[in-house]
């Protein structure tokens, strides 16, 4: 089992700046509104020969609303769950009357906890932080979370309280899903279905979920880490600056995501929301899943499953490689099945074809169907596949105006026939042809 360290604290004292610096990444938005973060987000990190799971939290609150009571009892889940606890303060403001209850909450745990005194920017600046002494906590760090101060020290620390057989086999990594689509389809509900836990904070207020959370779950006995993202919306404009950080929260998490699940409301069908997310999907080239959420409120399903699959192949022609699933978070029907169809479209974005099967398949496309335009033939002279994740072949031919779109999909499709590469985006490049002749250059 991996180590798992949560950051906990009172809103604005920087946990999610010192989220981001410690696994290294822009995964959490950092904003001067008070609660701004309000789900756990996990991400897997590595420090010297030990890896672990750094959790950030929604800001201990004594406000009294519905979201202030469900992000309370996110942060008391992952007390729960967690190995090494870091109680962050803000040396800037003292110690606060929050404080002093997150303290007591923290010591009720049980758990290890390295108290974190942040904005101490300078060696001058750390007398500041010796107050907090008074919380009651032996372990402390002083660091600067925005500039990176003492960070490394602050990972030895928690390297330090590991507790594990030092010869424990290396973990493997887990396989990365992501979620989008846009608001309220279900994608919260989603997490929650699969972790079996009030993971992220569900609500019919559009934008309840505003960040890219990371949720480490286990689905037929294999680890995955499911992402969560904020909903995207189908105009460039955004109403304020929180959905434009939301929306590069997405575009930051599809990045560093292994496969793409396009969940889709099955009431309201393929719009166009729905065509610019997967456009998008295709533009980072990343494998793709369209998962259909809420099939449980569907009365006629076979008309609806026709009916859905004409609409997203007509809208979305560009991505008619992605497999579709037909769910419901709610029940949990076919939930497990998302997983089974991402390790196999990640193994075909991973696939790296048998040259010699390459060649021949190529050669028996061209010989059954030849391009030719203005009376001139396209040939392809040389071909090999250059890369994977996604698949990449280069094409060397006579002259590179004779490519037609219509020739590269039919040599697409061509190869998904023979090799599969369903799910998963495949790039064909195509080049003028050289060859040496007498140690000079020449182009056919």
């Amino acid at each position: 089992m991996l180590t798992k360290v949560v950051i906990v604290g009172r809103p604005n004292v920087g946990k999610s700046a010192l989220f981001n610096r410690l696994v290294g990444k822009k995964k959490a938005i950092i904003h001067s509104m008070p609660g701004t973060t309000r789900d756990r987000n996990d991400y897997e990190i590595s420090w010297k020969d030990k890896k672990l799971i750094i959790t950030d939290t929604a800001g201990w609150s004594t406000d009294n609303s519905v979201f202030s009571y469900e992000m309370s009892s996110q942060l008391n889940v992952a007390l729960e769950k967690a190995d090494i606890i870091l109680f962050i303060v803000d040396a800037k403001t003292g110690i606060h009357p929050i404080d002093k209850q997150i303290a007591q909450q923290v010591r009720l745990s049980h758990k290890t906890t390295i108290l974190v005194v942040n904005k101490i920017d300078t060696q001058a600046e750390e007398i500041k932080g010796y107050e907090f002494y008074s919380l009651g906590f032996d372990d402390v760090v002083f660091v600067s979370a925005s500039h990176g101060r003492n960070s490394g020290d602050l990972l030895d620390r928690i390297w330090d309280n590991i507790k594990y057989d030092r010869k424990t086999k290396k973990v493997e990594n887990f396989l990365k899903i992501i979620l989008v689509g846009k608001p309220n389809v279900g994608k919260s509900s989603f997490v929650n279905a699969i972790s079996k836990e009030e993971r992220s904070i569900v609500h019919n207020a559009p934008g309840t979920t505003r960040d890219s959370l990371s949720t480490h779950v286990k689905v037929n006995n294999k680890d995955y880490i499911i992402i969560d993202t904020a909903g995207l919306h189908r105009g460039s404009k955004m109403k304020d600056d929180m959905g434009y950080l939301s929306s590069l929260s997405t575009s930051y998490a599809i990045d560093d995501a292994d496969v793409a699940v396009l969940v889709a409301d099955a009431n309201q069908g393929i719009g166009d929301t729905e065509v610019k997310i997967a456009r998008l999907l295709c533009e980072k080239n990343k494998p793709v899943i369209v998962a259909v959420n809420k099939w449980d409120l569907i009365a006629d399903k076979e008309e609806a499953v026709k009916c859905f699959t004409d609409q997203l192949r007509e809208r979305i022609k560009f991505m008619n490689w992605a497999s579709i699933i037909f769910v419901s978070a709610k029940t949990g029907q076919r939930l497990d099945r998302v997983f089974h169809e991402a390790e196999l479209v990640f193994e075909q974005y991973s696939k790296e074809l048998v040259q010699q099967e390459f060649n021949d398949t190529i050669r028996d496309a061209t010989t059954r169907k030849p391009y030719v335009s203005k009376g001139k033939t396209l040939k392809l002279k040389e071909y090999a596949q250059v890369a994977t994740k996604p698949p990449v072949f280069v094409f060397s031919v006579n002259d590179v105006k004779l490519v037609h779109f219509s020739y590269q999909r039919y040599l697409e499709n061509c190869l998904r026939t023979k090799f599969g590469l369903m799910g998963t985006p495949i790039v064909l490049k195509f080049r003028k042809y050289y060859r040496k002749e007498n140690g000079v250059l020449k182009c056919y």
